[in-house]
């Protein structure tokens, strides 16, 4: 029998010819995104062949398995780097950032204890200064990594639960908007926060929050933190950050913004303007696979104080690294990224991001920012010059709403769904000031002006063959 027997392995010119095999099918996945439909909707039963596929015994060939998987797998789903996608907010990844995810995976590496993985760890930590410093946030500012803003929230809410309430957070209770993302609220749910415990206010008005604040303490509970948006997914809105802040000092609560999608718009100019005050907050969670262009799963939760993480989930305060653990413990000028998060054993996942800014630059980076400011106001101006639609929200941080105006909630679900139908275009919808809306996110540096004045007109046509029989909507309708 073979030495080699029972081994996982290929021969390097196989491998080789195998990644150029790849490679080549990304990229013209990417360069030919304008070619492709937006999405390709599968049945269970249109992907049975899938599902009901037996456990293979035997091997079979990878080059085949590859081609099955980019012929009949990948391409049944949404693309969203499509220039036809204005429906969620992750938007379209970049080659470098493919890279660095190749290079991760396949050196295996893995940053969470700096004896196992002190360069992936050194990346991570720069990486996440570089985002802190972007933001406006102190040099001593630091953050972790993690697959997503769900992940992110949750980390930056335990580390604030644990700085603020202790080691009892009996009482404890925190203040959000009801446009929090569901993410948030989930995270509260997984650190135990029960529906008594978060406060969820119509809007975050400081004067509204502090009556809340001031009767709750008054009743025996113990306020912890407020939880403002930086660009909700709704409208892009954005909650009153220094008035917050100000609350927040005054009051000695935990500022924690979520700015998933939105606090990348910081990196511009007029960014910064409409996000006046995040640079206050103790913790900010941002997303690099939404407006940073990173492929999936990229989230970053980033704190004023690194301490406050280490002090949340360092094993040492549970005495619990003896011992084969016991060989991955830093010395003192080293750190370890698990100690500062949920997750021990961590993909590699800073260095997508660190291959992307050192190769495009950051300056490349806010000009596509910006550029998804350009079409986003470029939109609204296209509105205002059309009789037939409302502005009803926005611009704001690469967000659109707006609606037919001589439509139903019902004319607009139905417009929706005709754009959606043609296979170039997806669209979404939202409620602004109770009435539905339809909502386009600007942010793909692939759309056009043309694009977009193409999808203003298709629901202009749509409004009008769906409208003709349709009652007339009496609501007036308000801009946010």
């Amino acid at each position: 029998m073979s030495d080699r027997a029972g081994w996982i392995d290929l021969p390097p010119d196989r491998m080789r010819e195998l990644g150029h095999q790849v490679i080549d099918l990304v990229v013209d996945h990417l360069t030919g995104l304008r070619e492709q439909p937006v999405r390709t909707l599968a049945s269970a039963d249109e992907l049975r062949h899938v599902l009901d596929d037996p456990v293979p015994e035997q091997p079979g060939d990878p080059g085949a398995l590859v081609e099955f998987l980019t012929r009949e797998v990948l391409p049944r789903s949404l693309r969203l780097g499509h220039p036809g996608c204005l429906a969620f907010i992750p938007s379209a990844n970049n080659f470098l950032g493919v890279l660095g995810d190749l290079l991760a995976s396949g050196f295996n590496v893995s940053p969470g204890a700096w004896p196992v993985g002190a360069g992936p760890a050194a990346v991570e930590l720069v990486t996440a200064r570089w985002l802190a410093t972007l933001l406006g946030l102190p040099e001593d500012a630091g953050g972790l990594f993690t697959p997503g803003g769900t992940l992110a929230n949750l980390t930056a809410l335990a580390a604030a639960r644990d700085d603020r309430l202790g080691s009892d957070a009996t009482g404890g209770v925190l203040y959000c908007s009801d446009q929090t993302h569901p993410a948030v609220l989930r995270a509260c749910h997984v650190l135990g926060l029960r529906q008594e415990q978060v406060r969820m206010l119509p809007a975050m008005s400081p004067d509204v929050v502090r009556q809340e604040v001031r009767a709750d303490r008054r009743a025996g509970l113990r306020p912890f933190l407020v939880l403002a948006n930086a660009g909700t997914t709704g409208t892009g809105a954005i909650d009153p950050l220094p008035a917050l802040a100000a609350l927040c000092r005054e009051e000695q609560l935990w500022l924690h913004v979520d700015g998933a999608h939105g606090a990348a718009a910081a990196l511009t100019e007029r960014g910064r303007k409409v996000l006046r005050g995040l640079d206050e907050a103790d913790s900010i969670v941002i997303d690099p696979h939404k407006w940073l262009f990173q492929p999936y799963e990229i989230g970053c939760v980033l704190v004023r104080d690194p301490g406050v993480l280490h002090r949340a989930f360092t094993i040492d305060r549970f005495r619990a690294h003896a011992g084969y653990l016991a060989i991955s413990r830093p010395a003192e000028t080293e750190t370890n990224l698990s100690d500062h998060g949920v997750q021990f054993t961590t993909e590699a996942r800073a260095l997508k991001l660190w291959l992307s800014l050192k190769g495009f630059g950051v300056a490349a980076f806010r000009a596509a920012i910006d550029r998804g400011l350009d079409h986003a106001e470029h939109v609204a101006a296209q509105i205002a010059d059309i009789p037939e639609l409302d502005l009803v929200a926005g611009p704001s941080l690469g967000i659109v709403c707006l609606r037919y105006r001589q439509g139903t909630d019902d004319v607009q679900a139905a417009i929706c769904r005709e754009i959606n139908e043609s296979g170039d275009t997806l669209i979404a919808t939202t409620t602004v000031d109770g009435a539905l809306a339809l909502r386009l996110c600007t942010i793909n540096p692939r759309l056009t002006p043309a694009d977009l004045d193409g999808v203003l007109a298709a629901i202009v046509h749509a409004g009008r063959s769906i409208g003709r029989d349709s009652a007339v909507d009496s609501r007036p309708v308000t801009r946010s």
